[in-house]
């Protein structure tokens, strides 16, 4: 057996070589110092290092600590001793990962002798106690058993602990241009799959870097974990670089106004169950973000894995009379209405919608943000009811709706085309798995607290029980989803929008996933496309951030590295958050972006004038779209025509990483859509009329 003593104390170490010559299984070796005996265990590989906690410079307990962190040497046992052991140095010296701590002196031959007839006693021990790990390690093992496949995000020192766990894991680490890009692409993950987005960051600038596109995941309520390095607890309000604690930034309280949870783990003890909160309350209820704060001393401390059992689970159930009421609302409705919004999009919500519409032959609208959850092709459709939508879905609503069920929907202005008043039905049945958002632009005559899912499960139901009851009335099909026919460009190096979608759509596969951003291209794509899977329209519009697309789109790519994922971007977008094709070409990802370019800040351009009658000038160039994809590493065309794209057919099949396309578009050709501002401004009250001359009155006496 070799054993490494080390001590600084010259006379015990040689104590030692004495009290060990006449045993031929003991190979010794020493060393007078910590720094030389991590060296020794690396190149020596001891089966057992004993070694005093007091020594200069680097003591016992941290070189143990490093010598167990290290997967290379964390199988060596380590033993600690001291003259004057303690209670809690035993109890740091376990902390560390040592096997035991002794008291001196040493008597080497019996210590291993003692050890020997343990470990053969203990050969199949029940396992009692758990070894101490690194809190970035037993943070990453949690994320592993949560079921996360892929952290996004950027390295700085406060987080480093983590990105060092991640390299033996199994996760893939996606490093970012930035971290907004990092937290678009964590949502586009998420939204995609239904799953937790995690994304990784320093503290100080990587933590307000991150701030936008947390706040898009609040809106949109996206499940994304969001881990911020933090500078050491002993610190803070210390005056360090990038302090971020409550005597700092106070990053925490930022986050908390547009997160689910924003915690720091305040001692090492605290963070496998605060973690374990954390990750639970970004997937409950309504999803949404979720922020934890790691101080760098926490990251680096031993702490205990916890047995864990128990869970807590946020049940839903609406009643049968609820269930029967609204079945009955959509029996003998006349001219009923399914409004389906992207809380239909996961849990098997999609098929349900699609049962209940056919069992209930009743006609289907979806927001523009979920647009896809009921297919456009089918029977039932009417297409988009607000923003960018179409003439069949607005068309049914103004001619009246008797019963509108409004499922999974906030009814915002965008969802509602400037809150319509032609949606306050007789009958609104408003459900929403958050109770805030019922209400709130609307008066429901039924309100529900329910999963999009869940009620449209309980509905499926309900009609099963009573024999599959069909409506009383003969209702007409809605036809097909009615698109506004607009006219070609006229100009000869420029493309409609329009034209430029349907040549996308025709060349791209059928399950396509379309990642859309920000500008008059979002109207556009939510018009022209047609999407029949609930899965390939993504869009954030909660909080309308222009850059969104392409990493959305990167996210969205490593969630299905065997579909096709194409961008929707305008140059000024493109602008925004174009470095993010350089993570792209590193992670071989072979996205489509396509940048719609008017050469300016369209929407606001047009926005103006209609507001204010006079046009400004917000130009986006000089901007060479193709010039920055390549420096960049991407593949590139431009297009300023009908029919050019099809020159671009066997690029866009063969090659494997991004190709972005520059589309010289024509600013000049608009959607016609409705005034948003406009609908939104309080009608002002008319002018009184001018007061009439009161009559005299007539003097009554009274006796």
């Amino acid at each position: 057996m070799r054993v490494l003593v080390v001590d600084d104390d010259a006379l015990v170490l040689r104590a030692l070589q004495r009290a060990t010559r006449g045993h031929k299984q003991i190979e010794l070796v020493i060393a007078d110092n910590a720094i030389d005996a991590l060296l020794q265990v690396g190149a020596t590989r001891p089966d057992v290092v004993v070694m005093d906690v007091f020594m200069p410079g680097l003591d016992g307990i941290e070189a143990c600590r490093r010598i167990k962190a290290n997967p290379d040497t964390r199988d060596v046992a380590v033993i600690l001793a001291s003259a004057g052991m303690t209670d809690e140095l035993v109890v740091q010296a376990r902390a560390a990962g040592a096997e035991r701590a002794i008291t001196k002196p040493i008597d080497l031959p019996a210590l291993l002798d003692a050890r020997a007839s343990a470990v053969a006693e203990s050969a199949t021990p029940i396992e009692t106690t758990v070894m101490p790990t690194r809190g970035a390690d037993l943070l990453v093992r949690m994320l592993e058993d949560a079921g996360v496949e892929v952290v996004f995000g950027l390295p700085g020192g406060a987080i480093s602990p983590v990105h060092d766990a991640l390299i033996d894991s199994n996760v893939r680490v996606v490093t970012t241009r930035s971290e907004a890009g990092a937290m678009f692409a964590a949502a586009g993950y998420a939204h995609a799959t239904g799953k937790l987005g995690v994304v990784a960051v320093t503290s100080g600038p990587g933590a307000l870097n991150s701030m936008t596109g947390l706040a898009s995941a609040w809106c949109d309520g996206i499940p994304i974990l969001l881990l911020i390095g933090e500078v050491p607890r002993a610190a803070h309000g210390k005056g360090v670089l990038q302090d971020g604690s409550a005597h700092g930034l106070q990053i925490v309280e930022m986050c908390r106004h547009v997160t689910k949870l924003a915690l720091e783990i305040p001692r090492p003890s605290n963070l496998p169950h605060m973690f374990r909160r954390a990750i639970a309350t970004a997937l409950s209820g309504r999803k949404g973000p979720v922020v934890v704060t790691l101080p760098l001393d926490v990251s680096l401390a031993q702490v205990a894995p916890p047995r864990v059992g128990g869970a807590v689970h946020v049940g839903e159930v609406v009643s049968l009379d609820m269930l029967d009421e609204i079945t009955d609302l959509l029996l003998h409705a006349e001219r009923p209405l399914l409004l389906a919004g992207s809380g239909c999009r996961g849990g098997g919500a999609p098929a349900r919608l699609a049962a209940v519409a056919e069992r209930f032959n009743c006609p289907v609208a979806t927001t523009p943000k979920a647009k896809g959850v009921f297919p456009e092709d089918h029977a039932l459709s009417l297409g988009v009811f607000g923003l960018g939508g179409h003439a069949s879905a607005q068309r049914y609503v103004d001619a009246g709706v008797d019963v509108v069920i409004a499922i999974g929907t906030s009814l915002g202005d965008m969802a509602t085309n400037g809150f319509s008043p032609a949606l306050q039905a007789p009958a609104l049945v408003h459900i929403d798995i958050d109770a805030r958002q019922i209400g709130k632009s609307y008066s429901p005559t039924h309100a529900v607290v329910a999963s999009a899912a869940q009620l449209l499960g309980g509905l499926c139901d309900r009609l099963a029980h009573r024999g599959s009851p069909t409506p009383s009335k003969l209702r007409a099909l809605p036809g097909r989803v009615e698109r506004q026919r607009l006219p070609p460009s006229q100009k000869r190096d420029r493309i409609a929008p329009h034209q430029a979608l349907a040549e996308i759509q025709a060349m791209l596969p059928r399950d396509t996933i379309f990642t859309v951003d920000s500008g008059e291209h979002f109207l556009f794509a939510t018009h022209f496309l047609e999407i029949n899977d609930p899965d390939a329209f993504i869009v954030m519009t909660g909080l309308g951030s222009m850059g969104q697309s392409i990493g959305a789109a990167i996210g969205a790519q490593l969630a299905y590295p065997q579909r096709t994922v194409a961008a929707i971007c305008g140059d000024g977008c493109f602008a925004m958050n174009a470095f993010e094709i350089a993570t792209a070409v590193a992670e071989r990802l072979p996205l489509r972006v396509f940048v719609f370019n008017d050469e300016r800040l369209g929407m606001v351009e047009n926005g103006h004038q209609k507001v204010y009658g006079r046009r400004p000038a917000y130009p986006t160039t000089p901007l060479d779209v193709c010039a920055v994809a390549v420096g960049l590493g991407a593949l590139t065309l431009r297009i300023d025509g009908v029919d050019q794209l099809d020159a671009a057919r066997e690029m866009l099949r063969w090659a494997s990483g991004p190709v972005v396309i520059d589309v010289a578009i024509d600013h000049e050709i608009l959607l016609a859509k409705q005034d948003r501002v406009a609908a939104m401004t309080p009608v002002p009250p008319s002018p009184p009329s001018p007061p009439s001359r009161p009559s005299r009155p007539s003097l009554e006496l009274v006796n």
